[in-house]
Parts: C-alpha cells; structure tokens; sequence
C-alpha cells in the first residue's frame, strides 16, 4: 500500500508548524552555487504533535540532522541532509510503517516564505522525493530523484525547470521521524525559521538583464546549434468550464496539455502536472510507464518532467539544432527515447541507440516516433508520412511518395511490433503492416488533431484534437475527452495499461 497519498495531508500541516513564517535568512551577504552548513548534535529531542504542541524526550540520533547541503548547477539543484547515526530508511519499520519524512523548503523569491516543499520518504520499498508548491502544499507537481549518500545522507536531486528555473533560492528543512502525532523533530538551520543561502546558479547574483551565454560544447554524439525557436501559439478560445467525459471501461488514457497540464480517464492515474509552473519551452510530447504506474513530459528543449518514474536524463541543459518532438518509453520503463525535428535521437536509461536521421537531409521535419516491443528498435515519422526505422523496427509502408490533404502529425505502434498508423492534422489515418485502417476522424472540425494513441489490445485506437476532444475507433470504448476552453491546447494523448 502506498504510504505517499496519506502523507501528502501530514506534510503540508506540518509545513504550517514549522516553516509558514519564515523570517529570518542566513548568509545573505554572497551568493554561492554550494553551500553546506553544520547542525547542532544532540537537538532531537523534541515531540511535536499534529496541532504543534511540544514535549520534551531524549535525543534520537536517527532524526538528529547534523549536516546539509544545496548545490545549484545548469541543470541540477541538489539537497541533502545527513543524520547523527546513518541509517537506511527501506530497512526502518519508523520509515516503511510509520511517517517519517525529510521535508526540504525553499523560498526562490527572496520573501522569505517558501515556495517549494520537497518531500523525501519511503513508499513500499522504494525511496521518492515528491516537490509540491506552496499555494497545494500537499499535491506534488514533479518528482526528484532521490538517494542515499556514501555517508549516509539523504540526497535529492532536482531539475531546476519544476522550481520555474530560479536565479537563486534560500533553503532549510526539517526531519520528522515517527507516528504522526508523536514525531520527533530537528530543523535545519536552527532558529524559529530561519534559511540559509542564497544559493544561485553558478555562484553568480541575479541581474536585471541575463547575461549573455555562450552553448556548451557538444555531448558525444550530438551537435550544438541555436536553441529552437518557440513553438507558435494556437488560438484558445474564450475560457468555458472545461468539462470531462467519463470513460465507463476497463481502459484509460492520458491528455496532455502544453503547458504540462494533465486530465486523467478511466484506469489512467493523475500523478501530477506543471500546468501553474512557468516554463522556459513549452511541452511538447508525453511517455507512460508500461504499466502506467507514472509517466514523463518533455519539453522542446528536452527538459524532462516525472511524475512517479525515475529521471534518467534530459537535454535541458543542451543547445539542440532542432527542438525536440517527441518521446517513447522503453518495455521495462527504465528508460526513454527523445527525437527532435531533424531526426536526431537521444537515449536515457536502458534505452539503446539504433541510429538517427540526424545527419541527413530531410525532406520534411520529424514529428513523433514509436518503439517496437523489444525495446531494441524504433521508428521515426516525417510530417510528408515517411518512415524511418532503426534497430528491429521494420518498415511496413509509408505515405512519404503521396500527396496528403494534410500533414501527419503522429504515430502509434502495434502490439506486434508488426504494423502501425499514421495520423494526419486533419483525421486522416493511414494504416501499415497489421495496422488495419478502423476508421479517421475527418470531419468539418477545424480544431486540429494533435495525436492518436492504440489502446493495448491493438484493435482499436483514440485520436485527439487540440480541444481536448477524443473519437475511438475499433475496441476503443467511446468517452473520455475535454469539452470546454483550456488554458492551453492539448499536444498529445497516451494510453494507459
């Protein structure tokens, strides 16, 4: 049983115990890209109870926090905290059976209230680092990657984009070890709420004009050029209540909006979304765990957003030739693939690179990719229908020798490995190798379709518009869908296990 939803509701009381009235900052006078500070030993010693009331009791060294550090570096804002006596949390029943936890709060506005709270714990036999806002405190909106140190500390390492890419951030935290009600608790730094920091990116002060930046070299494998050019707006009509249709099967799928919004039908789960985070690029594409326990966005600078699955990497930090537009999960959901417009591929995880277009002339840009089920292929489609395909992805056909009405805009795969379909701007789908055409979505809606998604079972498939509006085809269970204004377009539908 997941011990994270029932934690979600502890935390953020206890957030307003300790840390809503913050008021005092440290080290104010230099900025720093890492700092470390000392924490009193012996100070564990301390009961607080779900109203604040304190009680004396004797030290406990496993929630003495005796040290912290915060880095900030392009790309990467790492935490950490260690106690007085170093301790597995997978291997404590106070962690795996009761509420312990290690909350980091960060104020990235200088107003000394934090605006970010990080919540390291124990779920089943995994560790997680949940980061929610402060306006619902209690509902993360990204996760971090959390770890355990060479000494012991509790680490987590953060992508700066689900902070909204701070200039800076002041930071403390507090370990609460315990039933809720009875917890012994130790903050860091001591003080009635104080900070430490500021902490900024590369040790440089905030400025009023960026300075100018100069792109990093290249990764092996991968070329440097100018970022990419922001991805034009669609119109969105004036805002009506959005409304979602229910979808009364076995069968869910996932929504995606781009500014990271997320709307969740049948089996599909909401593990959490960044539609109220500003962001550098806007999100472009969506990959789900194959069992659909958690699930990634991913930006047209290849900024990674997880939710529930682990972080394997990203080119947030990378100037690409081209943005990225899309992303496919490995089988074993230890991995993803992005692929920007020029064809260009970039593999995390267990994810295996079979090749790219990167270096070729297109005829026309690259706009969605799907993995075959080995894990040990891909395919890639232009916006003309031409296929490409790398490793144990087999070409079945394509409309790259056709004119189309309209340009596709995506792809799915079969179950088998052995066909897939095409889906142009306007419904038209095209179907290859055991993909068997079930119908299109042409139709006099001007709302373009942004994506279509093949339900498991591979009979059936669901094509979504920009609206939010979803038709199912074949063994698709008709419902689920938008039906309103949103605050942005939809760029992607996924399907759920």
């Amino acid at each position: 049983m997941s011990r994270r939803h029932r934690w979600a509701a502890v935390a953020s009381t206890l957030a307003l115990v300790a840390a809503g009235s913050v008021g005092v900052l440290l080290h104010a006078d230099a900025y720093v890209n890492s700092q470390t500070i000392g924490d009193p030993a012996g100070d564990a010693n301390t009961i607080v109870d779900a109203q604040g009331h304190t009680t004396p009791t004797a030290n406990e060294a496993r929630a003495d926090v005796v040290s912290a550090s915060a880095s900030y570096t392009p790309g990467s804002i790492v935490l950490s905290a260690r106690t007085a006596q170093a301790n597995d949390p997978r291997n404590d029943p106070q962690w795996t059976t009761s509420d312990s936890a290690l909350s980091f709060f960060l104020d990235t506005t200088n107003d000394k209230k934090y605006d970010y709270h990080v919540l390291w714990g124990v779920d089943g036999a995994n560790l997680y680092a949940d980061v929610m806002a402060a306006a619902d405190d209690g509902t993360p909106i990204c996760s971090g990657t959390p770890s355990l140190g060479a000494d012991g500390s509790y680490v987590v390492t953060l992508n700066p984009q689900c902070l909204g890419n701070p200039t800076a951030f002041n930071w403390g935290g507090r370990m609460e070890y315990g039933a809720t009600g009875s917890q012994i608790m130790d903050r860091f730094p001591d003080g009635d709420g104080a900070y430490a920091g500021p902490v900024a990116l590369n040790g440089t002060p905030p400025a009023t004009t960026p300075p100018a930046t100069t792109p990093p070299a290249s990764p092996p494998g991968g070329d440097v050029a100018p970022g990419p050019a922001p991805v034009p707006a669609s119109p969105v009509a004036t805002p009506r209540p959005v409304v979602a249709a229910p979808l009364s099967a076995g069968e869910g799928f996932w929504l995606l909006g781009r500014d990271g919004g997320v709307f969740s039908f049948g089996t599909a789960r909401f593990y959490g979304s960044i539609g109220n985070i500003p962001l550098n690029k806007q999100i472009v594409a969506m990959a789900a765990r194959p069992d659909g326990s958690g699930y990634w966005f991913v930006g047209s600078d290849g900024g990674i957003f997880a939710y529930k699955a682990p972080f394997w990497g990203s080119t947030g930090n990378i100037a690409l030739h081209k943005p990225i537009v899309g992303m496919a999960a490995t089988p074993s959901g230890e991995g993803y693939w992005l692929v920007a417009s020029d064809g260009g591929i970039f593999a995390f995880g267990d994810a295996g690179f079979y090749g790219s277009t990167g270096s070729i002339a297109l005829n026309q840009p690259i706009v969605g990719m799907a993995a075959t089920p080995s894990g040990k292929g891909y395919w890639l489609v232009a916006s003309d229908g031409g296929i490409f395909s790398f490793g144990d992805a087999r070409f079945y056909g394509s409309t790259g020798a056709i004119r189309l009405n309209q340009p596709i805009v995506g792809m799915a795969a079969t179950p088998s490995g052995q066909g897939y379909w095409f889906v142009a701007r306007d419904g038209g789908v095209f179907g290859f190798g055991d993909g068997r055409f079930l119908g299109s979505a042409v139709s006099d809606n001007p709302v373009p379709v942004v994506g279509m998604a093949a339900t498991k079972a591979g009979a059936g498939y669901r094509i979504a518009r920009a609206d939010g509006t979803v038709t199912a085809f074949g063994n698709a269970i008709p419902g689920g869908g938008l039906n309103g204004a949103l605050a942005a377009p939809v760029v992607a539908i996924v399907a759920a296990s």
